[in-house]
């Protein structure tokens, strides 16, 4: 009887775990779907209009732009969008000033991690001068790059990772979606060293887009990007740049440090109302379709490193 009753009971919690597992996993298979078909029809699209397109088409900037688009719409059709029941806080000039300065010390202290690194890779052979160049957008030039970078890249990355992504991660707590649309953010951009950048970067927009709302992490990620042309677009030396560059990294940086440390116990807080957490990351990584277009990813990634 004893042994009887335990298979039943054992037979039970079995199947409840498959219940409750099956409809996430399920969506998070769906939502690495997604992704690969975002990238196929942003890159490959891209290019095949570039190539077969009218005039206007053979700028590579427009094209990317248009295949955006579309790229979003297809992830709207297959997964659509889930609100986010929150209360925003409000925004102001001086939130935009303090925001743009966490994140250029983001960006000035990532550099502890990417020089190191480039040091070891440099010992194997490698380089990540390539990855760096097409990081600092020191490429862009022309209009229609100009407004790719400072108004559509921002536009459609936020719908897509603090929109689409964000509002289906969010229903399984908020650390875990601020940490995985951040992830996932770094990793497609497909450059190692944009990865180490925009995964902590993204950890501030998703951030952001939980406190204030996304059309205030879309005007973030636009001016995080006008900022880092303006070296590019001015031509000649500015006192005036190079002082506004050196408060904006090493003031952001030491505002970062200062912000983590006042911020530490409300971040344990919020880990401790999240009990779910590492079952939600071991959901994630484990399911099928997640773990294979992780791999495809990482490996693009990985070909940033030129010799």
């Amino acid at each position: 009887m004893f042994n009887e009753n335990l298979v039943e009971y054992i037979t039970i919690k079995v199947g409840e775990l498959y219940y409750m597992t099956y409809p996430v996993k399920r969506l998070f298979s769906k939502i690495a779907i997604t992704m690969l078909l975002y990238e196929i029809i942003f890159q490959v699209g891209g290019s095949f209009m570039v190539e077969y397109g009218s005039n206007i088409y053979r700028n590579e900037n427009f094209s990317m732009m248009i295949a955006g688009f579309i790229s979003l719409t297809v992830s709207l059709l297959m997964l659509g969008t889930e609100n986010i029941h929150v209360r925003y806080k409000k925004f102001n000039i001086c939130t935009f000033i303090y925001l743009l300065l966490l994140i250029y010390g983001i960006q000035y202290l990532s550099q502890y991690i990417i020089d190191p690194l480039q040091n070891i890779l440099g010992e194997l052979g490698y380089s990540l001068d390539n990855a760096r160049d097409l990081a600092t957008g020191s490429d862009i030039k022309g209009f229609w790059a100009i407004v790719y970078a400072v108004i559509m890249a921002p536009l459609l990355e936020e719908c897509f990772f603090r929109g689409i992504l964000y509002g289906h991660f969010r229903k399984y707590g908020k650390i875990f979606a601020i940490t995985i649309t951040s992830f996932l953010f770094g990793l497609m951009h497909f450059n190692l060293v944009q990865f180490i950048a925009a995964m902590f970067i993204g950890i501030v927009f998703a951030w952001i887009r939980e406190t204030y709302g996304m059309k205030y992490s879309i005007l973030m990620h636009m001016a995080n990007n006008s900022v880092a042309l303006l070296p590019y677009l001015y031509k000649g030396d500015s006192i005036v740049i190079d002082v506004a560059y050196f408060f904006l990294l090493f003031g952001g940086a030491l505002l970062l440090v200062i912000s983590v440390i006042r911020n530490f116990k409300v971040f344990l807080r919020n880990l401790s109302e999240e009990p779910s957490l590492g079952h939600m990351y071991k959901l994630w990584f484990t399911t099928f379709s997640v773990i294979v277009v992780t791999i495809l990813f990482v490996v693009i990634t990985l070909f940033s490193i030129t010799g």
